[in-house]
């Protein structure tokens, strides 16, 4: 963890609440998870999924470290095109996709990645009635799984929104094979934050009875997209995934699979994590600015929110907190709330914590994936701003905070002169 002088600094420096994001973490879970899977897999690729943590400088560590980038949306397609990233190293997995973002995909010449046979004819449509050469189709296999509180987190089912069904999806790359693509990938994700190995077996071998069904209508796959998943463990007595072994699941299945349906070839093996690689390199840390006792019960106030973090209220997710100045007092029973006008502004409930004092810094951990990221400026409450502390422990601004002027930027309206109002820093 990073010291308290590090915290106490920033929040010196730049005030509370503010997100930070430890570099040298990040690049050595990267590295970690390159170095195993490359070992059993050489042309093995991670893309990194741009929605947990949207900011170029991180998104700039990634591409530093070799991994491409999984973008979901034009904004992030736009991130990639800032950073030069070559199409290659972008894999675009959208659902119920608009054109413009299929136009600009095809200029980048990213990896295209379709979750309904509708889509394409919209891609002929802006395209010459011509399919890209390479294309990919995501899977719906029917199954899924999450190891956290999120049933949304399930990705796969006759309930998802993602994904071609197991009887629809050989028609998608006859389609595409007929208007000119000639490379092929799969992909399949239908779960998030999986803490168990032995899912991905399951996964596999799912992907593997459309491969064989594929073959034997002579499309031969480039890839197989495995998707991302990877969880991480956000109590503090639950155990992390092993890399290692999950890595061994995936091969061993992989060739037992290859071996079963004599499989003339290797596809190559690609990921799309997110929170495995930011999540635990994260947090939020937030200043007590009031104690309340009320009904029996005390409620520790932060100056952060929802609008900083929203997993615990929106979720009930559970994010370890501690007090770094007061890790060694006596314990209490306590809530930690935010200052949002809705009841489920809460990032813990009953938790046992220290005695804490108005002005303490609280630390709230793993919010360096889905945190900053799914922020919203509800009551008016602005984003904090994103700090980096790099691998040579040199603090970094990274994203200023927002202010009251960025809510009222893009308003229109005839009865005050914006420019002329003086508007104080929030």
């Amino acid at each position: 963890m990073v010291d308290i002088e590090i915290f106490e600094k920033i929040a010196k420096l730049y005030g509370t609440p503010y997100q930070l994001y430890d570099e040298d973490k990040i690049r050595t879970t990267i590295k970690n998870l390159l170095f195993t899977f490359r070992k059993k897999f050489p042309t093995f690729q991670q893309y990194f999924a741009v929605k947990a943590t949207p900011n170029l400088n991180i998104l700039k560590i990634m591409l530093d470290e070799g991994c491409g980038l999984d973008c979901s949306s034009y904004a992030e397609l736009e991130y990639a095109k800032i950073l030069k990233v070559p199409g290659d190293k972008i894999m675009f997995t959208s659902n119920y996709t608009a054109k413009k973002d299929l136009t600009l995909a095809i200029e980048l010449d990213a990896n295209i990645n379709l979750d309904d046979i509708s889509i394409i004819d919209d891609l002929l449509e802006v395209n010459n009635n011509k399919m890209p050469t390479k294309i990919c189709f995501r899977l719906n296999p029917n199954i899924g799984r999450s190891d956290s509180e999120t049933k949304s987190n399930i990705l796969g089912g006759e309930d998802s929104k993602f994904g071609i069904s197991q009887k629809d999806i050989l028609e998608c790359y006859i389609k595409a094979k007929k208007y000119g693509s000639k490379h092929f990938g799969i992909h399949m994700m239908s779960g998030s934050c999986v803490l168990e190995e032995e899912y991905w077996k399951s996964t596999i071998e799912k992907l593997f009875e459309i491969i064989d069904e594929l073959n034997k209508n002579n499309i031969k796959l480039d890839y197989i997209n495995i998707g991302g998943g990877i969880g991480i463990p956000y109590k503090p007595d639950s155990k992390a995934v092993s890399i290692e072994l999950l890595c061994d699941t995936i091969y061993n299945t992989y060739i037992s699979c290859i071996k079963k349906y004599n499989l003339n070839y290797y596809p190559n093996i690609y990921m799309e994590n997110g929170r495995y690689i930011t999540g635990p390199s994260g947090y939020l840390v937030a200043e007590c600015q009031v104690i309340k006792k009320s009904n029996n019960k005390i409620f520790y106030g932060l100056n952060a929110s929802m609008a900083n973090l929203m997993r615990p209220g929106m979720y009930g997710a559970y994010h370890h907190i501690s007090i770094p100045k007061k890790e060694y007092n006596k314990k209490i029973i306590a809530n930690v709330v935010g200052t949002l006008c809705e009841n489920n502004d809460y990032f813990a409930k009953d938790r046992e914590l220290p005695i804490a004092e108005k002005y303490d810094l609280f630390v709230i951990h793993d919010t360096g994936a889905h945190g900053h990221s799914m922020g919203f400026n509800y009551n008016s409450k602005p984003r904090c701003q994103e700090i980096l502390l790099t691998y040579d422990k040199q603090i970094k601004l990274i994203r200023e905070a927002e202010t009251t002027k960025d809510f009222l930027r893009n308003q229109i309206f005839d009865f005050i002169d914006i420019t002329t109002q003086k508007i104080e820093k929030d």
